[in-house]
């Protein structure tokens, strides 16, 4: 799982407004220079890098959004980024499992498994042609440049105040966004007992992840605390999409199954297909089990409480400045 780089310079004392715009431009930056990286075709990672890269952008924007003007900000244009990477990103993640399931089949599924995978090259071919063109150098450099003067009166005016009454710290901002976010994965909780509600589950998986970027976003105001926390949550949030990915598989060959039933599909390859389904079917009910059983651990060790307990002491928790920081000087005078 990538991680996400630190922000250097986090001042969490600071008024919000000034941070926020910091951390928003350090992600967006973090994410336009892995461009080479994601157009690397011998390499696939760079492709999720840059694609988690534009998630944790766009999570923080989410996070900020009542602290930032976000109709202000292109974030139709980073929505499209975001896209066209999952589109590779998704296709090199099809093509890895079956070439490592091919060699487990017998020769006929093999066979039947080579000619998905070359539908799926095809795509891929398709999704790459359309990222050549939408992380064009030229596109990325106008997007920062348009990004960084928008977000220069995205603030919103109670963050950018000389009133400091009405000033909210960083550190106060990231406790409220992590509260929320808690409370949405709490809230959500009982689709962990509901195996087969596909939708609900894979909501949960997105709420658990955005609360562990939100947690590592923060993490220069929790140390030690919050960096722990986001090691936990990164597990859940792995089996949790471990279980989507089989029930993206499991829906996609349904699909193409009942097409075959129609008339509209090969033998070889209506045999690799159910050969398939049976094989996600079986590793699906490994990582539900796996989830339930995370949550299940969170649940009688008090790992939520403890995650709570931090955040209700964060608000009165005093966070010393950086050193060299403009609120460490003014400390020291």
């Amino acid at each position: 799982m990538a991680k996400a780089k630190p922000i250097a310079n986090i001042d969490c004392p600071d008024g919000a407004g000034k941070i926020i715009q910091q951390v928003l431009l350090a992600r967006l930056k973090d994410m336009c220079a892995l461009r080479e990286s994601a157009l690397d075709w011998d390499d696939p990672d760079g492709v999720h890098d840059m694609r988690v890269a534009s998630r944790r952008l766009r999570s923080a924007l989410s996070d900020f959004k009542p602290y930032v003007r976000k109709e202000g900000l292109p974030s139709r244009r980073l929505k499209a980024i975001a896209k066209s990477l999952g589109a590779v990103r998704d296709e090199d993640v099809v093509l890895a499992a079956l070439d490592k399931l091919r060699s487990k089949a017998n020769d006929k599924v093999a066979a039947g498994i080579e000619a998905i995978a070359e539908e799926h090259r095809r795509q891929r071919r398709q999704a790459r042609s359309v990222l050549e063109t939408v992380i064009k150098s030229v596109a990325l450099a106008e997007l920062r440049e348009d990004f960084r003067h928008r977000l220069n009166t995205a603030i919103k005016p109670s963050q950018s105040s000389r009133d400091k009454d009405q000033i909210l710290t960083f550190s106060q901002v990231g406790t409220k966004v992590i509260s929320e976010r808690l409370t949405k994965l709490c809230d959500a909780r009982n689709a962990f007992y509901q195996p087969l509600r596909t939708r609900q589950l894979h909501k949960l998986r997105i709420l658990a992840k955005r609360l562990r970027y939100a947690v590592e976003l923060f993490a220069p105001c929790g140390g030690s605390d919050y960096k722990r926390i986001a090691k936990e949550m990164a597990r859940l949030q792995t089996a949790l999409g471990e279980l989507h990915d089989c029930d993206v598989w499991i829906a996609n060959l349904a699909a193409r199954l009942k097409k075959s039933e129609g008339g509209g599909g090969d033998r070889q390859n209506t045999e690799a297909a159910v050969w398939l389904l049976q094989h996600f079917v079986s590793e699906r009910t490994k990582h539900y089990a796996h989830s339930l059983a995370r949550w299940h651990k969170w649940q009688t060790e008090g790992f939520l409480d403890q995650l709570r307990t931090i955040l209700d002491a964060g608000l009165d928790r005093k966070v010393e400045p950086a050193p060299n920081s403009a609120a460490y000087q003014k400390m020291k005078t």
